[in-house]
């Protein structure tokens, strides 16, 4: 039995630019090989999650264009995360699928519960971007810059600049500093954090996301020789941006 990449032809409204991709991991790791560079030159930003529960968590504040849900999602049952997600919002559901014929039955009554689309996993990047086209997603002419104290972020042109300096980040970075930026003066727990990056929260994932902040601050503060630093840390709750 073999599925082809499938959608429904309803498109949605405009949403913001590049588009924004949850994208849940699977038992098989089929997921990850997935280039985010090659994507981000697609117009599509993908939002790693290590399981369903995380996902489903920062769904609203993430507000993708589409998830990717394999059908071997990890921490929730692959239907009721589909059913949730149609429930509640008009974000599209395209599912990812493997070999075997059990992935196939799941995917079927996915389509049911009200997924849009269909996509082979392993994906590669040019494949998952055809699926997102697919759907229908209209671009809107530009997305809404961020900024608070020295940083600046143009989701748009996919640029930071701090005190007016351009600061090379990595997507998974980029991604970062725009979680901050949304969220200050609030504090981000690094739980938090390590979800936006698409690390577990466990020890090991929290060690990694702290360890991660840093080399990103290191990077902002760069631009800023002899300056205040741009990220507090606030012992026990985690970090923010501050007003330097």
């Amino acid at each position: 039995m073999t599925w082809q990449v499938a959608h429904l032809g309803a498109s949605l409204g405009a949403i913001r630019w590049p588009y924004r991709v949850i994208a849940v991991e699977s038992r098989s790791r089929t997921l990850t090989p997935c280039g985010a560079d090659r994507l981000l030159a697609s117009g599509i930003d993908l939002r790693p999650y290590p399981d369903g529960p995380s996902a489903l968590l920062y769904l609203m504040a993430e507000d993708p264009g589409a998830v990717l849900a394999p059908t071997d999602l990890i921490g929730v049952n692959f239907l009721r995360f589909i059913r949730t997600i149609v429930g509640r919002s008009d974000i599209p559901v395209i599912i990812g699928l493997t070999s075997d014929e059990e992935s196939h039955q799941h995917a079927f009554h996915g389509l049911e519960a009200g997924a849009r689309g269909l996509i082979g996993l392993p994906a590669d990047p040019d494949q998952l971007a055809s699926a997102i086209r697919h759907l229908g997603l209209t671009r809107t002419e530009s997305a809404a810059s961020l900024q608070y104290g020295p940083i600046f972020l143009d989701p748009q042109a996919h640029q930071v600049r701090v005190s007016g300096r351009v600061v090379h980040l990595s997507p998974r970075e980029f991604t970062l500093v725009e979680y901050l930026l949304a969220e200050a003066p609030r504090v981000v727990s690094v739980p938090e954090i390590a979800a936006v990056i698409g690390y577990d929260e466990q020890l090991d994932g929290l060690v990694r996301a702290r360890k991660y902040v840093e080399k990103l601050r290191r990077k902002l503060n760069e631009a800023r020789s002899g300056q205040p630093a741009v990220l507090e840390t606030v012992r026990g709750l985690g970090y923010r941006v501050i007003d330097s």
